[in-house]
């Protein structure tokens, strides 16, 4: 999970890792029930039905381009909130996109990176130098 601005070094780090490892990769990206039951069978959870946190995380995707183009044309996300301690997840069943927030971010983070690598990258993904790398990076 990205969560400040990049250095020129992170940046260089991420192409390097991008063209070492971009030809093998394959695409995996799971779909969103996939991803949503995967959460559901790894974390102790309570479900989370906030409206407003709902449209949260339908803006978030829909204002995204990326996070957007995952969706069918016209098809609006349908979003299953969930309450893990102190961290509150968002998953879309549609696109599989998520979204994680927390008050301490160190609390999210192994939350949203576990989901990221779950969830697995399309032939789009694997386009970018930073969804790759930070796929690489995480993947054990």
């Amino acid at each position: 999970m990205l969560t400040k601005e990049p250095t020129q070094e992170q940046i260089n780090e991420w192409q390097r890792i991008f063209e070492t490892h971009r030809l093998k990769l394959q695409p995996n990206r799971k779909t969103g029930v996939q991803v949503d039951n995967y959460f559901r069978n790894k974390y102790p959870y309570h479900v989370y039905d906030n409206a407003e946190f709902k449209k949260i995380v339908e803006f978030n995707i829909v204002q995204n381009e990326h996070s957007c183009s995952k969706l069918p044309n016209g098809v609006k996300p349908i979003i299953k909130g969930y309450k893990i301690c102190n961290v509150i997840v968002g998953i879309d069943l549609i696109s599989g996109e998520f979204y994680t927030e927390s008050e301490d971010i160190d609390k999210s983070i192994p939350i949203y990176d576990d989901l990221f690598v779950y969830r697995g990258l399309d032939e789009e993904d694997l386009k970018n130098c930073f969804l790759v790398a930070e796929y690489v990076r995480l993947t054990p």
